[in-house]
């Protein structure tokens, strides 16, 4: 067995290699993503088409449970995944006063002076676990960059090792309300990955089951960002810059516009709306390289488009337990197709994974 690990980047990567031709290098894979991101031209982007961020429904599979309703958000969810790599959900049963309130609490934490908030800096010396609490605007990680990004965020992780407990929050006296919130929201956003699932499983044809055994304990990260209302310079030239996200899949919910979406189909870069009551949901490189390239792990990059008031944008990284070892998945390779990644498992390292 190899392993390999980045650190502060964004690819954590534990890997079996099969052959001396099948080691997988999360490193390598890293530089390689951060080089092509440099070269990737991000001048003209373009208002979406209607096509371009499909809109899935998930109301009538979430209210019945039933096959017809499963299989017909599953195509339409590979359609989405083969093809554009990011879609919108709606009628996700989510609360919408969950969401209302996390949004509330994030913008009482980022609104508090910036001594309070970094007693809880990310990365600390004199905290046991890296990735999680504040980070600093103009901060040059997530993604890596020699630019900073302009954002701050405050980040909790969670998996089968890590609980809220282990994480860093605010002063309680200055936001009785944000941890209760917060934990809420999150619990909402992990059982809303869940459900999702055997649908990411019908629209790769497996059992709606197949993914049950990898998300025991999940991994996942929550990231409140702050976009202030300053004009992009030169330097800092993104709210956070163009990447592609690590996760299995990403959650996003955004008060405001500022998405921007490369369309594979179309060649340019589309600017996603924000629809009212929705998520954006995008894959990531683990279901990427887990379907051999089925699924499509698209670049993005995220700016504040109102210049005159503050954005905020609550991404949710979902993934599955650190430990679990994904095989391809087996409709995804034959002969003809051999898997191109040994298995690999996500394991858990110092710093966060990338991402809106």
């Amino acid at each position: 067995m190899l392993t390999f690990r980045t650190t502060g980047t964004g690819s954590y990567y534990s890997t079996m290699a099969t052959s001396e031709n099948n080691n997988f290098d999360a490193q390598a894979k890293e530089q390689q993503l951060r080089s092509e991101s440099q070269q990737w031209d991000i001048s003209n982007p373009v208002d979406a088409l209607a096509d371009d961020i499909p809109v899935i429904d998930l109301h009538s599979y979430f209210s019945t449970g039933s096959s017809d309703a499963l299989e017909a958000v599953a195509e339409q969810l590979r359609v989405a995944c083969e093809e554009t790599g990011f879609f919108s959900i709606v009628g996700h049963h989510v609360d919408n006063d969950a969401l209302t309130n996390a949004f509330a609490q994030a913008r009482q934490f980022h609104a508090l002076a910036l001594d309070e908030k970094n007693q809880i800096l990310m990365d600390r010396a004199d905290w046991p676990v890296g990735g999680m609490g504040y980070l600093p605007l103009k901060n040059r990680k997530l993604p890596s960059r020699d630019t900073g990004n302009v954002n701050e965020a405050f980040i909790i992780k969670c998996d089968d090792q890590l609980t809220m407990s282990d994480n860093q929050w605010p002063n309680a006296q200055l936001l009785p309300q944000f941890r209760p919130v917060i934990e809420h929201y999150a619990e909402q956003m992990e059982h809303l990955g869940k459900r999702m699932l055997p649908i990411y499983a019908r629209a790769l044809d497996m059992p709606e089951n197949f993914f049950n055994e990898a998300f025991v304990d999940p991994l996942y990260r929550l990231r409140m960002t702050h976009y202030p209302a300053v004009k992009l310079d030169t330097e800092n030239a993104f709210g956070i810059a163009p990447h592609v996200d690590t996760s299995f899949c990403t959650i996003l919910a955004q008060d405001n516009p500022g998405l921007t979406v490369f369309s594979e189909r179309r060649r340019v870069w589309v600017k996603a709306p924000a629809l009212e009551n929705a998520f954006i949901v995008n894959t990531g490189e683990l279901l990427k390289q887990w379907s051999n390239d089925r699924f499509l792990s698209t670049r993005h990059f995220a700016n504040n488009n109102i210049s005159s008031q503050s954005r905020y944008s609550i991404p949710f990284f979902f993934n599955a337990n650190p430990n679990f070892v994904m095989h391809c998945i087996p409709s995804c390779c034959d002969d003809d197709n051999p898997a191109k990644y040994p298995p690999i498992s996500y394991v858990q390292s110092q710093g966060v994974v990338q991402g809106e």
